[in-house]
């Protein structure tokens, strides 16, 4: 919008320098060599002058109404120009806008994480300041012996973890060892019943069971021990 006003202006100034060049040129033609219009209006009578006189009206009238009227073309031309301009940046203002707009959506959606961040990241920063402020103020003595009891204390936290890495896999060992002993345990347990079983198939009669079967039919599995 500025642009095309410093246009309009450097187009008039322009113009405005041309006219009056050429007003000056016909000056001094004018002065050089009278034309035979002012010769004859010098030797015209009263009469045929006061004539002249509405004539020459005439015609200065008419050529400040063509002035004005190429003046005026000239300015609708440029307001045309700047009309068009004028909505080109309107169109450019309007996808601005709805660019604007969507960026704000975007905004909106993460602003308050960020601001909550940025909240917490502050905090942090002035504790921060402040723990650091305090290790300034600290004895530099306190602060090494301080220092060497955190490294002890790492190194012994450390060979607990070793420790109880150990006592870990010991763990996992026994653990092993255990369901081994129990898989054992079962396997003997079955192979016990089934040697009781036998045993209990394969053993004689005592003599008080013979006396108690006396006179008595065998059943089935009786005879089949006595066979």
């Amino acid at each position: 919008m500025l642009e095309l006003y410093q246009h309009s202006c450097r187009e008039l100034k322009k113009y405005i320098s041309e006219g009056r060049r050429i007003v000056r040129e016909i000056e001094t033609e004018t002065l050089e060599e009278n034309p035979p219009l002012f010769r004859e209006y010098i030797s015209a009578s009263p009469e045929f002058k006061i004539l002249m006189d509405n004539q020459f009206k005439n015609v200065k009238t008419h050529a400040r109404l063509l002035s004005k009227a190429m003046w005026y073309e000239w300015r609708m031309k440029l307001q045309d120009g700047l009309r068009e301009g004028l909505l080109k940046i309107a169109e450019g203002m309007e996808m601005d806008e709805k660019l604007i707009e969507k960026q704000q959506k975007l905004l909106s959606s993460v602003a308050p994480a960020l601001v909550k961040r940025f909240e917490a990241l502050e905090r942090e920063h002035e504790h921060l300041e402040s723990f650091a402020s305090e290790l300034a103020d600290c004895d530099p003595e306190e602060l090494q012996s301080a220092r060497a009891e955190l490294e002890s204390a790492d190194k012994d936290i450390e060979a607990k973890m070793l420790k109880i890495a150990e006592l870990r896999n010991q763990l996992q060992d026994t653990e092993v060892n255990i369901s081994k002993l129990t898989e054992q345990k079962e396997h003997c347990q079955v192979e016990i019943k089934e040697a009781e079983k036998v045993r209990e198939e394969c053993r004689g009669w005592s003599s008080n069971e013979i006396s108690s079967l006396k006179g008595q039919p065998f059943p089935k599995h009786c005879r089949a021990r006595v066979g």
